[in-house]
């Protein structure tokens, strides 16, 4: 697709949002196309500079999703800046087979469609991986949240509130145990701001996915803020996968 035909596309999307003919449904569908649109052309820009770029990357240590939180020392990948190397990782990594010591990524798995983006990142890892290698993933809990909803935890709740949606425009509707596990499982997937959650995941699940593509141990991981943002320790499960 040329570039002036995904701009009149991406015009006619504007229109039809900024209109009041159209019914919720169209629009909620053509701004998460909107959003795909622009990281498509994030994704195509990306691959532009890494064609025309002649650094040599170091890839022993390299990050995936990690948005603004990125880490020094490591190759930090994302289809939005500032990351080292722009590129949509549902489509593939451009990192060459077994070179990579140390792959480290946290709540972003959970944005990516089951089970064809997201399988196709697993085995990614498990290609670029050297042997003895790991792979240190991060993700929601969803069993903490599907517990504590069976348990009417009613400390969980308020703590859950506090971190992760009091500052946001939703407490109007968020109002029993079920909108908890409800936005743990979307988070606002009818959001111009936040990315929703397209899969829950829990141990087992992340442990099956690693071992299928060839890790040989898969184990829960001690948080560590040196590595991890700390905003993330509450509520996430962390599994390190070793090659």
């Amino acid at each position: 697709m040329k570039n002036d035909q995904i701009q009149d596309i991406k015009s006619k999307i504007v229109d039809l949002l900024a209109s009041g003919k159209y019914t919720h449904g169209l629009k909620r569908a053509s701004r998460n196309l909107l959003k795909e649109i622009d990281l498509f052309e994030n994704y195509l820009e990306g691959k532009r500079q890494l064609k025309n770029n002649n650094k040599q990357f170091d890839f022993t240590k390299v990050q995936v999703g990690g948005g603004v939180h990125t880490l020094k020392g490591f190759i930090n990948i994302d289809i939005v800046p500032p990351a080292d190397i722009i590129w949509d990782v549902r489509e593939g990594l451009p990192i060459p087979d077994k070179v990579v010591k140390f792959v480290f990524s946290e709540h972003f798995f959970e944005h990516i469609d089951y089970p064809i983006s997201a399988k196709r990142v697993i085995s990614e890892f498990g290609r670029i991986i050297k042997d003895g290698g790991c792979v240190i993933l991060g993700v929601p809990d969803t069993k903490l949240v599907i517990n504590s909803y069976h348990d009417r935890d009613k400390k969980f709740y308020k703590k859950a509130m506090s971190i992760w949606y009091s500052k946001r425009n939703i407490l109007n509707d968020f109002n029993t145990y079920i909108d908890l596990l409800n936005f743990h499982m979307r988070d606002q997937d009818d959001s111009s701001k936040y990315s929703p959650h397209m899969w829950s995941y829990d141990f087992e699940k992340l442990q099956s996915l690693f071992l299928n593509v060839g890790f040989s141990n898969v184990k829960p991981w001690k948080f560590d803020s040196v590595i991890a943002n700390p905003g993330r320790k509450w509520g996430s499960l962390y599994v390190i996968a070793t090659k």
